[in-house]
Parts: structure tokens; C-alpha cells; sequence
């Protein structure tokens, strides 16, 4: 169906447009898309949150919230819309609860080369954030400064979620798939 990416800086954690609490972000890595664009989300040495988040993003219907992201010397994240998040462990593709609101619906799907594509479906949103968790399963504590997660490709869409729409600067929505000319059944016979 047609959606459109809220998330107007959806590759670039490194803009401005990211806030990095707790955390720094560096650029290089290889991507699910092939290219050499992924960050590496990495905590600081401080007790608390490691999070990158973009906030603002409100809104007052269905949301689905998602990102790409691979296990590093941290194989757990949080991702959290405001409302609600959910954790996903990055080296087996299982999904656990954490203290956080529990949204309407959650999703992992394994990619290739350790990628997964994490995702929460919920009634409102107000931001996007990644946490990153610890070997203790918790989102608050000390960190090594060394330590953390690949991500990529940031969205933040209404309704329950469709493939990913990369962004640079602004909003870009991408059309519903619509096939053309494919003529009637009648048409295709048994041996076609």
C-alpha cells in the first residue's frame, strides 16, 4: 500500500537531526542495502540511557515504528516510540518485553549477514528511539564506551507497516504497487 517515512534523516544517524543521549554514532559499515552506510550505535561510559532518538514524530493513530539493526559487542535492543517499545535480541530473532508500555503488535525478521528488521505497531507514536541492553537485559547502566549495535534505516509510518522508504531531508512517500496490463486469467492456460 502507499505509506510515506516520517523519519525525514531515515540513513544519516550522524545529522543533527539525531539525538545521541548517552552515545555517539559512526559511519562506515556495511548495510543491508549493499552499501557502505550503516552506523555503528555506540555507548558512552556513563550510567544510564544509550540511546539515539529522533522525538517529535506525533501521532494519534496506528504507527508502525521500525529500524535494521546487527549485533555487535551488544546483541540486544529497545526500540521505544514514546508510548511503547519492545526488545529484540539481535543473535537468535527473538523478542522479549521489557519495562516499557507493550505495543499493539512487534515484528523480527532475519535478513542476511546478521541484519533483522525490528518493528512495533502501535495506536500512537511520538518519537523513534534505539536503546541499546546490556548482558543484564536492562536499558539503564554503566557503560564501556566501546560497546554497541549496527543500525540502519529508520521508519516511522502510519498504519501496520510496509516496506522500508529511504529519506534524505524530507518526508518521501512511495506509491501503492499497482500491476499493469497482466491480463485476465482467462488468458493463462494450464501448461503456463
Amino acid at each position: 500500500p502507499q505509506s510515506t517515512n516520517l523519519v525525514t534523516q531515515s540513513e544519516l544517524f550522524s545529522d543533527s537531526y539525531w539525538s545521541k543521549i548517552n552515545s555517539s554514532v559512526t559511519s562506515g559499515f556495511s548495510s543491508p542495502s549493499g552499501g557502505l552506510n550503516a552506523f555503528k550505535l555506540v555507548e558512552n561510559t556513563s550510567l544510564g540511557n544509550h540511546v539515539v532518538r529522533k522525538s517529535g514524530l506525533t501521532t494519534a493513530s496506528t504507527t508502525t515504528t521500525s529500524i535494521f539493526a546487527k549485533a555487535e559487542q551488544r546483541n540486544k535492543i529497545l526500540l521505544f516510540n514514546g508510548v511503547a517499545g519492545y526488545g529484540f535480541n539481535l543473535s537468535n530473532g527473538t523478542t522479549f518485553a521489557t519495562s516499557t508500555g507493550i505495543p499493539d503488535a512487534f515484528n523480527i525478521t532475519e535478513l542476511n549477514n546478521g541484519w533483522y528488521k525490528c518493528s512495533i505497531t502501535h495506536s500512537s507514536a511520538n518519537r523513534c528511539s534505539v536503546y541499546l541492553i546490556n548482558d543484564a537485559d536492562s536499558f539503564s547502566y554503566t557503560g564501556d564506551g566501546t560497546s554497541g549495535v549496527y543500525i540502519f534505516g529508520a521508519q516511522v509510518e502510519l498504519g501496520t507497516g510496509t516496506s522500508y522508504i529511504p529519506t534524505e531531508g524530507a518526508t518521501v512517500t512511495r506509491n501503492q504497487d499497482v500491476c499493469t496490463n497482466g491480463g485476465s486469467s482467462a488468458s493463462i492456460n494450464n501448461t503456463e
